[in-house]
């Protein structure tokens, strides 16, 4: 499976109220996990909602047509990514090949979420997950992201993944944000040379806002839902 291991689970408690204003209160919990997937049908078989992965490959594909660095000669292109993976578009530019999207899932539980969650794993695996609060199980996190993202569609945001080699000839996958957070610059690139705008600026606003379901697939002309078999050719690890 192509994901990142980065998973944050924050255990300090807030304090959600009910709904009614003046009703008993719960605690909730932050919950943030980044995957790193090749397909959808890859983000399907990690038991995420399907139309949420759907959504999610074509805001990143949206997003990948929009901020992509563009280049006059291929040499320049592979140079910043992987050999022979940078193609020509219809005007002669060269722009790197979508190696996978990111999906980012960031919202909040409450108890209630995380007991009824622990009440659909195996004896085993409840047993590892502490009394009241909850642990980093991996199955119990699946499970309370893949019901956050299925009832809070503005719990998550996406961004294209491109692959590269780094200084040391390693390759690897890795959003445009996580690059120029390393340092990369793309100062080959035309909206670098000839932009009038930051370039890193405007790619870094691309995701500062999570997306819905009906905002990303109606953009863009890629019709309303994505095959679960979508996916790019080439492996790569996991940033």
């Amino acid at each position: 499976m192509k994901r990142s291991k980065y998973v944050q689970l924050s255990l300090a408690a807030s304090v959600a109220m009910a709904i009614s204003g003046c009703g008993p209160t719960e605690k909730t919990y932050a919950v943030q996990k980044k995957y790193n997937f090749q397909s959808v049908q890859q983000c399907a078989d990690e038991k995420l909602p399907v139309d949420v992965c759907s959504d999610a490959y074509m805001t990143a594909m949206a997003e990948h047509r929009r901020i992509a660095p563009v280049y006059d000669n291929q040499a320049d292109c592979d140079a910043d990514f992987v050999a022979d993976w940078c193609q020509q578009d219809s005007a002669g530019k060269f722009i790197p090949k979508l190696g996978g999207f990111e999906l980012t899932a960031d919202g909040q539980v409450t108890q209630s979420q995380v007991d009824a969650a622990k009440a659909q794993l195996p004896a085993s695996e409840s047993a590892n997950t502490g009394g009241s609060g909850f642990s980093t199980s991996s199955l119990l996190t699946g499970l309370l992201i893949g019901n956050m993202l299925s009832s809070n569609r503005n719990s998550y945001y996406s961004e294209p993944v491109y692959r590269y080699r780094d200084d040391r000839g390693n390759y690897g996958s890795s959003t445009l944000n996580q690059r120029i957070s390393k340092g990369s610059t793309f100062t080959k690139s035309n909206q670098a040379r000839y932009g009038s705008s930051n370039y890193a600026d405007s790619v870094r606003s691309s995701t500062s806002k999570p997306v819905s379901v009906a905002s990303s697939t109606s953009r863009g002309g890629f019709g309303s839902k994505a095959s679960a078999r979508s996916g790019w050719g080439g492996g790569g690890s996991s940033s």
